[in-house]
């Protein structure tokens, strides 16, 4: 009676009890080996899922290790276009600062030449009105 309540308690299909020892013990040691092979199989996949994770994980260190040095070059061309574009604006600032020089000087030149052509014009009237005196 205890076996026919164990027996439905657990439901096992009469194909499989037909194969399962009838002493206890090598009904243990049948057990011991099904639990040592389902913890394999369970040991080795995840072995295999930890295995996968090291590739990922070593994929995504590469990919780091790439990306900085990227970022590394990426920022030594920063500093370079930089650095030239300070020069160039540093040179722009000169040539203006020429430009407004020169624009100085020019003007000057231009008022002092047109103070000579006046000087001039009234040289050459001045000069006349002698010349017509004088006759």
């Amino acid at each position: 009676m205890a076996e026919s309540g164990a027996e439905s308690d657990f439901q096992i299909p009469d194909g499989i009890l037909s194969v399962i020892p009838t002493d206890p013990y090598e009904q243990l040691d049948l057990a011991r080996k099904i639990t040592s092979l389902a913890i394999a199989s369970r040991v080795s996949k995840l072995d295999s899922e930890a295995g996968g994770m090291r590739q990922k994980i070593a994929d995504k260190d590469r990919l780091i290790s790439e990306l900085r040095t990227r970022i590394s070059e990426l920022e030594s061309m920063f500093r370079e276009l930089d650095a030239r574009l300070r020069t160039s604006l540093e040179e722009n600032i000169a040539l203006l600062k020429e430009r407004d020089s020169l624009l100085v000087a020019s003007n000057k030149m231009n008022r002092d030449l047109a103070k000579v052509f006046s000087d001039r014009r009234a040289a050459r009237v001045d000069g006349k009105e002698f010349f017509r005196q004088a006759r």
